[in-house]
């Protein structure tokens, strides 16, 4: 993927699970109650208007990547890794010393697993937000169901 910036990247993966920007809007609407017609989407991918910081999670929760990856390029990701920068470090350390290399290959794993846990707590703090989100849909929607019935008596 060439795109360098998060509007080309939303533009990317909408297109690429070949969604409409009204379809594109539904879904973020299922997730946070907001609604979003195709001219923000558009406004968005067109760098028109800013993608609100909230919004980010969101996406990379219906586009199934990590946020990172609406933010840099897939290389640049994985090139930020610590886990596989060891990996490769012990893989050419192996040609020399085995024994080395090993102990390089447990750092390495530990520090996947405290990567994969980072991970987790992101999810976790995504899901929240998330639920957060949903609640003040349905608070919202009570609200104007309350109006909606006083406006029509």
């Amino acid at each position: 993927m060439n795109n360098t910036t998060i509007e080309e990247r939303i533009y990317h993966f909408r297109t690429r699970n070949h969604w409409s920007q009204t379809e594109l809007g539904e879904k973020i609407k299922e997730i946070t109650g907001k609604p979003l017609g195709r001219d923000v989407i558009s406004n968005y991918e067109k760098g028109r208007r800013k993608v609100p910081s909230e919004l980010v999670p969101v996406l990379a929760k219906i586009f199934g990547i990590s946020t990172d990856e609406l933010f840099y390029k897939y290389e640049e990701v994985v090139a930020k890794s610590p886990t596989l920068q060891a990996i490769e470090a012990s893989e050419k350390l192996a040609k020399k010393d085995v024994t080395e290399a090993y102990l390089k290959a447990m750092e390495a794993l530990k520090q996947s697993q405290v990567e994969i846990q980072a991970l987790r707590d992101q999810a976790e703090t995504f899901k929240n937000e998330m639920n957060r989100y949903k609640k003040e849909a349905e608070e919202a929607q009570a609200v104007i169901d309350k109006v909606k019935k006083n406006l029509s008596l």
